[in-house]
């Protein structure tokens, strides 16, 4: 499966501890240097980044130039078109114009908790409320009703009680 990410995804399952689903769950996971440089170089500190540095599994490479302009952030624009141009599976993406212009794109797109509920089903992740917890402590937006889809969907939720 060939699969591309762009930065948030990465920043997000690094920060609480937890790459190692992506190889786990799809192989090598390619990433455009635009979104190599906004996921580690600017932020070579950052909790998780490390762990980005030293994975095997994470391919970065150089996007061919181009001229679009998808109206999205420089590293949005090249992960969905390195997507396109390698013809990818899946493009791992968070943010909801980015994740609208990849699917009018014709592209399969996941986020950051549909890679954590596919882990949770697969048995990768033990259990999807800690890592959720720990994403929001570490500034995750997102909705709650989301958040507690998910959980039902992995049988998380106590159902008279909530997560």
């Amino acid at each position: 499966m060939l699969v591309v990410a762009d930065s948030s995804p990465l920043i997000y399952l690094s920060r609480v501890g937890v790459p190692h689903i992506l190889p786990t769950l799809f192989g090598d996971v390619v990433v455009p240097r635009a979104v190599w440089q906004e996921v580690a170089e600017r932020r070579p500190s950052a909790a998780g980044i490390r762990a980005l540095h030293e994975a095997a599994w994470l391919r970065v490479v150089d996007t061919p130039s181009s001229s679009a302009d998808l109206g999205l952030d420089p590293g949005e624009t090249a992960a969905i078109l390195l997507a396109e141009s390698l013809h990818a599976d899946l493009l791992l993406i968070d943010e909801r114009v980015g994740r609208a212009v990849a699917q009018e794109r014709r592209l399969a797109v996941r986020g950051t908790l549909g890679v954590l509920v596919q882990a949770r089903e697969s048995s990768v992740l033990p259990a999807l409320k800690p890592v959720l917890d720990a994403l929001g402590a570490g500034g995750f937006r997102i909705a709650p009703a989301p958040v507690r889809q998910a959980l039902e969907h992995v049988g998380e939720v106590d159902h008279i009680g909530g997560p």
